[in-house]
């Protein structure tokens, strides 16, 4: 799914309001890819079917089907699907800390939140069935997952996750803490820099321009990106256009060259020369074979009722 950044450079859950301050996004990611990201709600996951690989800025991890991992606030990670054109699905759960907290610096944020949300060690929390709590919270993943289906199910939701979360904090508690291998402030400038090219990766961005963001030299921006996501900025950025440009073409009806423009493409033969280099076929072909997973593909989203 395409990544929205507010102005703070967090990202914007689609779905998720104010007034509800929960979502579930039931996708597939051979459809909805999901490229380096963070935002500040957490994000509980269970893997419905195939095989997730999923990369934070030290750290890799693998989940198959019925298996589950947990997100922290503000971690910067990707997720693809291990075996390519296999189907994918997650249910993800996004929901922000007042959802279970209610109000600032109420007991249930301080006593039960807190401990978890600033636990700068605890980035995600796996959940692979093996012990008996760790299967209780997978089965009741999949219960919330079901209540989505009923109507007038907020207070069965909010309830349903407390009782995980009190089970996540059992969890963490006994998990052995690793110390972080990148430190805090690189993880803050490759998040600010790759903010500046989501917001702006349709132009031509210079390598000074995305330095500039986090207010370091060339070296470092260099560095940071290889350090964190074993990557160059440039190869971010592509990477970041081609997917934007398959959302496009599976879900609008702007012709080849409108979106080769949309995306940065300095023309659209440039486009679709890259485009057939990196995905094997022409976007025309692209846009064709995705047709039906286009017209279906916000359906992956609901909105818990």
């Amino acid at each position: 799914m395409a990544i929205k950044i507010r102005e703070n450079q967090l990202e914007e859950i689609a779905g998720l309001t104010p007034e509800y301050p929960y979502v579930m996004h039931h996708e597939d990611l051979t459809i909805t890819r999901g490229p380096w990201h963070w935002h500040e709600e957490l994000e509980l996951c269970r893997v419905v079917s195939g095989t997730v690989k999923i990369e934070t800025t030290n750290q890799s991890y693998v989940f198959e089907k019925e298996q589950g991992f947990f997100i922290n606030t503000n971690i910067l990670c990707t997720m693809r699907p291990v075996e390519a054109g296999k189907p994918t699905v997650m249910d993800s759960h996004l929901f922000h800390a007042t959802f279970l907290s209610g109000h600032f610096k109420s007991i249930f944020e301080t006593k039960y939140l807190e401990p978890i949300l600033t636990d700068k060690n605890l980035q995600i929390l796996e959940l692979r069935g093996e012990n008996e709590r760790q299967r209780s919270m997978l089965k009741k993943l999949r219960q919330l997952a079901y209540l989505q289906k009923v109507e007038d199910a907020e207070f069965q939701t909010r309830n349903m996750l407390s009782e995980i979360w009190l089970l996540l904090l059992e969890e963490a508690r006994e998990r052995q803490a690793v110390p972080c291998q990148t430190k805090l402030i690189s993880q803050e400038r490759i998040q600010t820099m790759i903010a500046f090219i989501q917001k702006n990766y349709g132009r031509k961005l210079l390598l000074e321009e995305i330095a500039g963001a986090a207010a370091v030299s060339k070296r470092e921006c260099l560095r940071c990106f290889q350090n964190c996501i074993h990557k160059t900025p440039s190869e971010y950025l592509l990477e970041y256009r081609m997917e934007m440009a398959e959302r496009l073409l599976r879900t609008s009806r702007a012709t080849v060259a409108e979106i080769s423009m949309e995306t940065g493409f300095s023309s659209e033969a440039y486009f679709c020369k890259v485009f057939r280099q990196i995905r094997g076929r022409t976007p025309g072909q692209y846009r064709r074979e995705n047709a039906r997973q286009g017209r279906t593909e916000e359906s992956f989203s609901y909105r818990g009722i």
